[in-house]
């Protein structure tokens, strides 16, 4: 059996926030802060995206609700209705609330007739996860139709006020969180799987998902929690939440140094799927792609060519990150709805998505091949 995508949706809270607004909506911290923002989006090349809390720092919209919304976007699309859904599957960084799961909390957004859940934990790679639970139900003949998601709502943790216990003293914070305030953005993504392509329109035949992890050997880079990725402190093992608070340890974080080592990672990952036959390159159509900046994305296309690696043009590495900037865990659904709803995917299209999250570093891939409707033949 297959299972196909056969519906998108997105929900992207707002009007577009352009560059010099960014502070209107999060607040100035440390004395440096208009400077590390702009040299922060020389480096990224985002020029707008999208927050789910006013310029009064307080959120409008929550990341269930926005799930929510991407959901019923793309099961309207489907053609389908809420009791036609067999299994939720859901993805975030930072929940609502710690508990329940996710996945939960978005059920009862929508307010469907009872149904299977899933929620997928982590970063960047938890939407791939959720996905490939979803694929995998469905192209088993476990369920017949499902919908996955994935939403991110970063702007909360990110405004001035989550930050005036941090350094106080010095009124500078570390570079490391300091930087991700100019770089994250607020959205949700969904996709429909079926087990058959859509009566109309372009459906995305999903041929596989790998998603590998490579914490055995890498250390933490991204991570939320702790005050050091060494982790030997958790945010619960401070005596009080206020004090691991004043830690850092509730804030994200990024080791800026380890970025360019993720990129040979993920191309190392793309070289084993490639030696593996697992798809041809020269056969790839369009390549869309996750990634937190243009600079990582010239950094990735330079280390390819560097290692003799066959990867397309680059026109064909699609992101829509200056645009919608990055929402972790929703961006790689983000970008293919936007390529199904815009006309770029043509019937015999073959995509390979690529999604890297630093957190300590896995690598997910996922390769499609557009399908017209039965009747289109």
């Amino acid at each position: 059996m297959s299972a196909y995508i056969t519906a998108t949706g997105r929900f992207l809270p707002g009007d577009p926030v352009p560059n010099n607004e960014i502070e209107d909506y999060l607040g100035s911290v440390g004395r440096a802060s208009s400077a590390l923002r702009d040299r922060t989006l020389d480096n990224c090349g985002i020029k707008t995206r999208y927050y789910a809390i006013d310029k009064k720092q307080q959120t409008v919209v929550s990341n269930a609700e926005m799930a929510a919304e991407a959901v019923r976007t793309a099961v309207e699309r489907a053609g389908l209705g809420g009791d036609d859904i067999e299994l939720l599957t859901a993805a975030t960084t930072v929940g609502d609330v710690i508990a329940p799961g996710f996945a939960s909390m978005v059920h009862g957004e929508l307010g469907y007739g009872p149904l299977e859940i899933a929620t997928a934990q982590g970063i960047c790679s938890s939407g791939m996860m959720a996905l490939k639970n979803a694929y995998l139900q469905v192209a088993i003949g476990e369920k017949r139709t499902a919908v996955t998601v994935a939403s991110e709502l970063a702007s909360r943790g990110l405004k001035s006020s989550r930050y005036e216990e941090l350094d106080s003293d010095r009124g500078v914070i570390p570079m490391e969180a300091a930087f991700l305030r100019y770089m994250l953005s607020d959205g949700a993504g969904a996709a429909v799987i079926q087990d058959a392509p859509a009566a109309s329109g372009i459906s995305l035949r999903i041929d596989w998902i790998t998603l590998t992890s490579y914490a055995n050997t890498e250390k933490t880079c991204m991570f939320i929690g702790t005050g050091d990725s060494t982790v030997v402190k958790s945010w619960m093992d401070y005596p009080a939440t206020a004090d691991a608070a004043a830690d850092g340890a509730l804030h994200l974080r990024q080791r800026l140094t380890m970025l360019p080592h993720l990129v040979r990672v993920g191309v190392d990952e793309y070289e084993r799927l490639c030696g593996m036959g697992k798809f041809d390159p020269e056969q790839v159509t369009w390549f869309p792609a996750h990634y937190s900046s243009e600079r990582m994305k010239t950094i990735l296309l330079d280390e390819l060519e560097r290692r003799g690696i066959w990867a397309g043009r680059p026109e064909m590495w699609f992101s829509n990150l200056t645009r919608v900037g990055n929402i972790g865990s929703a961006s790689i659904f983000v970008i293919l709805d936007e390529m199904m709803t815009e006309g770029m995917i043509k019937p015999g299209d073959t995509l390979l998505c690529m999604v890297p999250e630093s957190g300590r570093f896995a690598v997910s891939f996922m390769h499609l091949t557009a399908v017209p409707a039965p009747e289109a033949g």
